[in-house]
């Protein structure tokens, strides 16, 4: 295989992470949405259903709050902007840093294959840090259901 053409097709994927990471993060976000909905409807409707039939806030009651706040909040942070993402490379600074190669095609590619591998390491640890409080918001809606459900099936006669 040519040394240009194997430069090509390793900048077209550096191109293509990227984009996929982009995505990844689009998506992410968007489940954390309906993360959110989910944490909120059985608040509304469980949490309704258990402190209407309870006489005060009991324990599993208190939990499921507590479980609530946290889901809550992990996801409103998920979804907040967040400095520091970059899925591509300001044009002005490539033109200034690579100037001095623009007679060599291969030598330009392949600094930016590097470049963009590096934009690509710094986006995915934050992505799958962020992961992690997707992760933590899940576990504490599951939690609050099975508090909610626990509560309001141990107060109904």
């Amino acid at each position: 295989m040519a040394s240009l053409a194997l430069i090509n097709l390793s900048y077209d994927a550096a191109v293509r992470a990227l984009d996929l990471q982009e995505r990844a993060l689009d998506q992410l976000r968007a489940r954390t949405g309906i993360l959110l909905a989910a944490s909120s409807l059985s608040a509304s409707f469980l949490g309704g259903q258990t402190i209407q039939h309870e006489s005060g806030l009991g324990a599993l009651s208190g939990l499921a709050l507590v479980s609530l706040t946290v889901s809550v909040l992990v996801c409103v942070y998920v979804l907040l902007p967040k400095e520091g993402f970059e899925f591509s490379l300001n044009a002005p600074q490539v033109y200034e840093t690579l100037y001095e190669f623009r007679d060599d095609e291969e030598e330009v590619k392949r600094r930016l294959v590097y470049w963009l591998k590096e934009l690509w390491q710094t986006n995915q640890d934050k992505i799958e840090a962020l992961g992690t409080y997707f992760f933590v918001a899940a576990v504490a809606l599951v939690l609050q259901l099975l508090f909610w459900a626990f509560a309001l099936a141990s107060n109904i006669p």
